[in-house]
């Protein structure tokens, strides 16, 4: 997880700060992947994260980011490196429930080229795909209630 974060050494304190984020997490019901990916861009030059605006208690978040802040300066590497390799732990693209289930729908009227456009995409999840940015975005509210078994 310290790496996810761009830590590359173990400190004291590093346990409470991913116990800390993760909590916050699930407590903001703010989205891994999204989130992870975008701390990948994350500035500690800057006063506020525009990652704040992914959680409702805002000020829970400040606090953490003031926090992590100050371990990626104690951690002291470059921050174009930090993030460089941050992007390669992060994903940006991941099968998620609506989007194998709107492939599935296609495919079951015999149209499979979502298919055959997921399967191109995640062949590289980490690589910034401009022409598929959608597929990175938050997902629909109507997915939030979708199940699908192993068997779909």
């Amino acid at each position: 997880m310290l790496r996810k974060l761009g830590l590359q050494q173990s400190r004291h304190g590093d346990r409470e700060l991913i116990d800390d984020l993760l909590k916050l997490l699930d407590i903001n019901r703010v989205d891994y992947t999204r989130f992870f990916r975008a701390l990948c861009n994350f500035d500690e030059g800057t006063a506020q994260s525009p990652l704040r605006d992914e959680f409702v208690d805002r000020s829970a978040f400040d606090g953490w980011a003031t926090r992590y802040t100050e371990r990626l300066r104690a951690e002291a590497s470059p921050r174009e490196q930090r993030q460089r390799e941050m992007k390669q732990l992060n994903p940006k693209y991941i099968l998620r429930n609506y989007l194998a289930q709107q492939a599935i729908e296609q495919a079951e009227k015999g149209d499979y080229s979502e298919i055959e456009r997921l399967h191109k995409l995640l062949q590289h999840p980490f690589d910034e795909q401009p022409e598929n940015e959608h597929y990175a975005a938050a997902p629909p509210e109507w997915s939030e209630e979708l199940e699908i078994s192993c068997s779909s």
